[in-house]
């Protein structure tokens, strides 16, 4: 697919990928007695990419970047019919080469990869969920806002989702008004291209409510940085048409660059595979003015526009994504999509 978009000159990003699905395994069960259960799995994903940044272009054989390569422990344990309680580890492993790793290098030269050692905490958390009352978590997982530009129904959401991590996480933007020679920037295309999906995975206390009438509620409190996160999802189906619609919000009171993110995402799938997308949000920054907010021992504003006249706007972002989910053959579904952010 071709991507287009501006950093002071026009530049043009190519990426093609295969394998878009990761695969996963289930290493089976510890059980001990009749309520508590240990489950063992993991995914591994590789991914063919072909970078073009209009000055130079390699191929690549990288690891996830929307998804990742991991193993993960997942711990439960019923209490009572309404009533389970258990827990989850989630560990990034090691990579081989990192889809942010490939470095085109100059222009018209050959890239570079480097791999990455580090293990990563993706979620390690204890939980309590009941019918009727709903799940509590607390440690290290998503917090309430997290994926609310996301809703979709598109099967190649690992490459055509509302943001641009998925192609474009270790592309740097080019400047080429002078094109003889052309100067790499230090802005990369996913850094540019994003869907602010709030605050990720964080330590949190995190309560979802029961789903009623298609309504789930979800609320989760950072108390290291007292930031609240709060997300309204809607499921439903009328008739061959499917609904999916998420709104979310991040409060930021520990940050002196910005003062909440809000989002929202809608999707409509159609039994025939028909299905398509739209996702929105703004980020509000933190500028000098009017005082009405005391951050960090100085005091903001809360201004939409650049009222202050320092050349910051508050940034937001679209996308639009179409696509159709079919079955062409024995091996698996196939998934078509494009997606305009």
């Amino acid at each position: 697919m071709t991507l287009k978009n501006t950093l002071k000159s026009s530049v043009a990003v190519a990426a093609l990928f295969a394998i878009a699905a990761p695969v996963t395994a289930e290493a089976g069960n510890i059980t001990n007695g009749k309520t508590a259960k240990l489950s063992i799995s993991g995914q591994i994903v590789k991914a063919i990419s072909r970078l073009d940044d209009g000055a130079s272009d390699e191929t690549y054989i990288t690891d996830g970047d929307w998804t990742s390569s991991r193993l993960r422990w997942v711990a439960t344990s019923k209490l009572s019919d309404a009533t389970t309680v258990g827990g989850t580890i989630e560990m990034n492993i090691p990579q081989s080469q990192p889809a942010s790793s490939p470095n085109l290098g100059s222009p018209n030269a050959d890239g570079a990869t480097g791999a990455d050692s580090a293990w990563g905490i993706r979620h390690q958390y204890v939980y309590a969920s009941n019918k009727g009352f709903g799940k509590i978590y607390l440690g290290q997982t998503a917090t309430a806002s997290d994926g609310s530009s996301e809703a979709s129904f598109t099967g190649t959401g690992i490459f055509a989702g509302s943001d641009g991590s998925g192609y474009g996480n270790s592309v740097l933007f080019q400047e080429t008004t002078t094109v003889s020679n052309p100067q790499a920037s230090s802005v990369k295309v996913s850094a540019a291209i994003t869907n602010m999906d709030h605050s990720g995975r964080a330590d949190v206390l995190r309560y979802d409510t029961p789903t009623f009438m298609g309504l789930k509620g979800m609320m989760s409190y950072r108390p290291s940085q007292g930031d609240v996160d709060l997300q309204l999802r809607y499921n439903e189906k009328f008739d061959d048409v499917k609904v999916r619609v998420r709104g979310g919000y991040s409060s930021y009171n520990a940050t002196a660059t910005k003062n909440y993110i809000v989002s929202g995402s809608m999707a409509l799938g159609h039994d025939s595979g028909l299905h398509m997308s739209v996702a929105g949000g703004v980020t509000q920054l933190i500028n000098d003015g009017a005082p009405n907010k005391v951050n960090a021992g100085h005091v903001s504003s809360f201004e939409a526009i650049d009222t202050a006249n320092d050349g910051i706007d508050d940034p937001s972002f679209w996308a639009v994504t179409v696509g159709y989910n079919t079955q062409l053959m024995s091996a698996g579904k196939t998934a078509f999509s494009i997606n305009y952010n």
